[in-house]
């Protein structure tokens, strides 16, 4: 959270500056108001809770329904990396000589032959049996076995739908906390990472925007917005991909402010970048296509040959790596199913205009308060004062390049996650939040600078004007008038399940296996039992109700309750016992009985 601002000589050199104490103050307010918008959340979507298991389950993607018999961790336990570099070591000797006695026909060995019963038996979703609560501790949770075990993440993430980064630095910190679940696991990373991207957001507007009174305008605008805050308490990895789209930005700011020369620490800045921003989202892609095109445009248009020509191959030796690190993100994109439906889209040519609204009024709501004339006001009060130099041919101090460069991408990342994403909610822009607000503050920087200038204004009020738009911005849409969406209250955190308490959780035939989402209920029980409604007495065969103890009995929403419910008490011999208490969750409704 210290800042230590660089200023630039007369050479261009850059120097130590002053501590920005302004920033600092900034910076406190944000950490004070995550911490408590953080504690206040007490329910997961059910992506929150993937978000865990894939990161700490042991080669289990998503939670089964039963025992496994030999499942991918017996499989490379057996055959890849074990439990400790000397198993890798005799693992891979071991396959070495299986593969030799097959003339090296990986197909054809008993190597491949065991991973294919072992990944068929991970994926089943067996219904009828019983499992022990710990199951689902040791889902969400990283167990003894299981620590510091990232070939478990790789391989989790395979079976996922999005690249490991943010999971192996989820599942690094749950190592060192084996064996607990903790919001606070996946909300830590959130605030460093939104407290990374608030400095790095003031860094680029001050360095090459708008000076630093715009870019503690924009730091304070953002850090303290509601959208912000949704950002912070949504255990996903967006936050993460805030903070890798801000930093790319200021990357290609900072290459064109040098000439455009993409070579030493500014190419390597931008292949850990670019490469990072890969690695966490494959929407961050859409924002690295839309700025690599507005900055080879930029090049070109300025002759820039060789430095094109670098910067290019740069990106493609980074594109490279990253494939190399994550090659499944092909199957993903072309085969994975949201892959597969968003390129239908873009085959297809199916554009909405009607999405792309709803997406904007999702933003403009995030960092506006639904107050979209404000950017309207200011893009107009900009392009107006460029166009009246124009005309007078006085030329204009806004380079309209590093305008295209902030802007453009933007919107195109906007325009094109709105057609494709499963869903039109804020958590696939929630990347794009910090340029809203630079786009304001920054506009009206230009004007009351283009107003300095023309001696209209003196910079004293020149100054004031922009920190009270930051203010304004603010008072608009700050996080203490209206709190963030995702603490979903009297959900998961809040249901204590009493000791000695088996589960039943019943789901519509055919349906997928929605228990996830109560892991953190259902790791308190004893043990649970996941059923088809139609296979409910299959599963009472293997059950006998103990005096004394508690039975929780889960349906799901989309059923006939109270028939299921009914059918449920029958069939488990549950006739005697009275019901303690019902709770309405996220999908299922729950009821606890006991005896006497």
């Amino acid at each position: 959270m210290w800042m230590v601002m660089k200023r630039r000589g007369s050479e261009g050199i850059p120097k130590i500056g002053k501590f920005s104490w302004k920033l600092a103050v900034i910076l406190l307010l944000s950490l004070i108001t995550m911490v408590f918008y953080g504690s206040r959340k007490v329910g997961y979507h059910v992506d929150e809770i993937y978000s865990y298991g894939l990161a700490n389950s042991e080669y289990l993607p998503f939670m089964h329904f039963g025992e496994i018999e030999y499942g991918v961790k017996d499989w490379m336990l057996e055959y890849g990396a074990g439990e400790s570099l000397g198993d890798l070591f005799r693992n891979l000797v071991k396959d070495f000589q299986i593969l030799k006695e097959c003339d090296f026909q990986f197909r054809e060995s008993v190597i491949y032959e065991d991973y294919v019963i072992a990944q068929a038996n991970s994926s089943d979703t067996r219904t009828t049996t019983w499992v022990s609560g710990q199951a689902y501790q040791d889902y969400i949770a990283v167990s003894e076995s299981n620590t510091f075990n990232y070939a478990s993440v790789y391989y989790n993430q395979r079976g996922d739908v999005h690249p490991p980064l943010y999971y192996i630095i989820l599942h690094t910190i749950c190592s060192v906390f084996q064996g607990i679940f903790s919001k606070w696991f996946a909300l830590s990373i959130n605030i460093v990472v939104l407290l990374l991207t608030t400095m790095m957001l003031y860094k680029m507007v001050k360095e090459y925007l708008g000076g630093e009174t715009a870019a503690l305008a924009a730091a304070g605008g953002y850090g303290l917005s509601c959208g912000f805050m949704n950002t912070a308490v949504w255990l996903r990895m967006y936050a993460l991909l805030t903070l890798m789209v801000v930093i790319v930005c200021y990357v290609h700011l900072k290459i064109a402010g040098e000439d455009f020369r993409c070579k030493g620490k500014n190419r390597r800045y931008l292949i850990l970048a670019v490469l990072c921003g890969f690695l966490t989202h494959y929407y961050f892609v859409l924002y690295a296509i839309g700025i690599a095109m507005v900055f080879t445009i930029w090049m070109l248009v300025r002759k820039k040959w060789r430095e094109t020509i670098s910067y290019l191959l740069t990106l493609a030796g980074s594109a490279a790596a990253g494939l190399c690190i994550w090659p499944y993100a092909i199957r993903h994109v072309f085969k994975g199913y949201q892959g597969t439906q968003a390129l239908d889209v873009i085959r297809e040519g199916e554009f909405y205009y009607i999405k792309i609204k709803l997406m904007f009024q999702q933003i403009m709501a995030q960092v506006y308060g639904g107050q979209w004339w404000i950017l309207v006001l200011c893009l107009c009060a900009a392009a107006g004062i460029v166009i009246w130099k124009k005309v007078r041919k006085k030329g204009s101090s806004l380079p309209f390049g590093k305008g295209m460069l902030v802007t453009v991408p933007i919107v195109f990342y906007v325009v094109v996650v709105a057609q494709i994403v499963p869903m039109l909610v804020e958590r696939y822009v929630m990347c794009t939040f910090p340029f809203w607000i630079l786009f304001v503050v920054v506009s009206i920087a230009f004007v009351l600078r283009e107003l300095r200038e023309s001696g209209s204004i003196t910079e004293k009020w020149a100054n004031r004007v922009l920190l009270l738009s930051g203010v304004l911005l603010f008072a608009l849409n700050n996080c203490y008038l209206r709190e963030p969406a995702g603490l979903y209250h009297g959900e998961q955190e809040l249901v204590k399940v009493p000791e000695n308490t088996d589960c039943v959780y019943v789901l519509s035939d055919g349906d997928w296996n929605q228990s996830a989402i109560d892991s953190t209920i259902l790791a308190q029980c004893r043990n649970v039992g996941l059923v088809y409604v139609s296979e409910i007495s299959i599963l009472a065969e293997d059950y006998e109700y103990q005096k004394g103890d508690y039975v929780m009995v889960a349906i799901q929403k989309d059923m006939e309750v109270e028939e299921v419910y009914t059918e449920v008490i029958d069939m488990l011999g549950l006739t005697g016992l009275h019901q303690v208490d019902v709770q309405e969750g996220a999908t299922a409704i729950r009821f606890l009985l006991t005896g006497d």
